[in-house]
């Protein structure tokens, strides 16, 4: 990358690399091969009212499925991952969660049956907005012709997948970051499919700063030239990059934490003139040149040649959307009764009260403030009814700026507000930031293994 004036390293990304190594990164690549797919031929009627004439779901497994198939555990992953969470002898490289996956590991393949997929609206491997639309004539992209997904479709996509190989029942429903709102969507739908729900640094009810953030980051993606409103593809057209790795740098941002880059780049320079014998003896330049500023440079321009963008788009809006108070869930459900009858109706119990306060379980749950101080809480304790039966693990990270820790205080509180004696609620104490569930290979899979046994 040129910037600036004088004699230039010539491959500033090499270098940008040696710093990654100096703290943990996680595994992702850009899949295209080594999966399965499922394909649904039937329409597949969605929340907001559209019906898809018919998708397929990229998936990937690990271990072997018991005689009696109760030793199914559904992986979700967050926004931009794929179906790709550890190696396999389809595809050796590893995976994003490659450290807990495994025999004898945190999701132990000598036991468990584990599945993980591409989620519905993404781009490696499972419908999405760059998948061929059926209805068009020429087999054009949809585009931004793609229906706008909830985290209920995902789901109930996933449980398609599921009725396909035959389990009926969950040993447990796992998912960190959106894949911890699909965890507890899962246990809403199909409450007598799902036996025990774990939900890492997710939610239950997508925040205003979180909302905020996505728009930034689907505002400057959209705001490149070369976004077209979605119509990119094809052998005239160039994606939006500027755009994409714009949208990264500010995720990157909202990934990681300010202690963890205080320790890991702290404000050192990097030398960008080979006559320069310190960063120090150059001026500065406004082209990348801290090391942070070089780190967020490289996220930005990986992630960009790796994602769809209008995957992002899709994605990060159905995040925003999750709401499981009582009445969004009411009005949800309303909404596709209305544009599909019964058909794959959203489950709202009447609930007349929650209570205000359960007497907590110390070993369970730490730190834990009462969530009387929102107007919502009620609500959201009462679009949580239905998982008063279920056994669930909560974990939050103390460092997380994109779910902080108050949402799964709220989440695991909530819960118990309708009687669950079954909720285990940890904070995890990790430099990392919301990306700590796939670093912190002893906290957060030490807590999920004790879970699961």
């Amino acid at each position: 990358m040129q910037q600036g004036g004088g004699k230039r390293v010539s491959d500033e990304t090499s270098k940008v690399e040696e710093n990654d190594i100096l703290g943990p990164e996680p595994s992702y690549t850009n899949v295209v091969s080594g999966y399965h797919t499922y394909v649904h031929d039937k329409p597949f009627p969605l929340d907001y009212g559209n019906v898809l004439p018919s998708f397929q779901i990229a998936y990937e497994t690990w271990g072997t499925l018991n005689a009696d198939q109760s030793n199914a555990i559904l992986l979700h992953t967050g926004l931009s991952a794929s179906s790709h969470a550890a190696s396999s002898p389809s595809n050796t490289s590893k995976g994003w969660w490659e450290e807990f996956i495994g025999p004898g590991k945190t999701l132990d393949t000598n036991r468990f049956f584990v599945i993980c997929t591409n989620v519905l609206g993404s781009c490696y491997g499972s419908t999405g907005p760059s998948s061929p639309h059926p209805l068009d004539p020429t087999g054009a992209p949809y585009a931004t012709r793609f229906p706008v997904l909830s985290i209920f479709d995902m789901v109930r996509a996933q449980f398609c997948l599921l009725d396909h190989l035959g389990i009926e029942k969950l040993y447990a429903s796992i998912g960190s970051s959106m894949g911890g709102m699909q965890s507890i969507a899962a246990a809403h739908l199909f409450r007598d499919r799902v036996e025990r729900v774990v939900s890492i640094s997710g939610c239950a009810r997508s925040s205003p700063s979180g909302i905020a953030l996505r728009f930034a980051q689907r505002s400057v993606l959209m705001a490149d030239e070369n976004w077209k409103r979605g119509f990119y593809y094809g052998p005239d057209n160039v994606p939006p990059h500027k755009g994409m790795k714009l949208a990264r740098q500010i995720a990157t941002i909202t990934y990681r934490s300010g202690p963890e880059w205080e320790q890991r780049f702290g404000r050192e320079r990097r030398s960008l003139l080979r006559d320069a014998s310190s960063p120090a003896q150059q001026a500065p330049a406004l082209c990348p040149d801290f090391l942070v500023e070089t780190y967020l440079d490289h996220q930005g321009e990986q992630f960009c040649l790796k994602y769809d963008a209008n995957s992002l788009i899709y994605i990060s809006k159905t995040m925003d959307l999750f709401d499981m108070t009582y009445e969004a869930l009411a009005e949800l459900g309303a909404r596709r009764f209305d544009a599909h009858g019964d058909d794959g109706h959203l489950p709202i119990e009447p609930v007349e009260h929650v209570h205000e306060h359960t007497p907590r379980r110390r070993q369970h749950i730490t730190t834990i403030s009462h969530p009387g101080a929102h107007a919502y809480v009620p609500s959201l304790a009462r679009g949580l009814h239905r998982l008063r039966d279920v056994p669930i693990l909560i974990l939050g990270v103390q460092s997380d700026i994109l779910f902080p820790v108050e949402q799964q205080r709220e989440l695991a509180e909530c819960i118990r507000m309708n009687g669950n004696p079954s909720v285990m609620y940890y904070e995890i104490d990790a430099p990392h930031g919301h990306d700590s569930f796939l670093i912190d290979v002893a906290n957060v899979g030490g807590a999920i293994k004790g879970f699961l046994n």
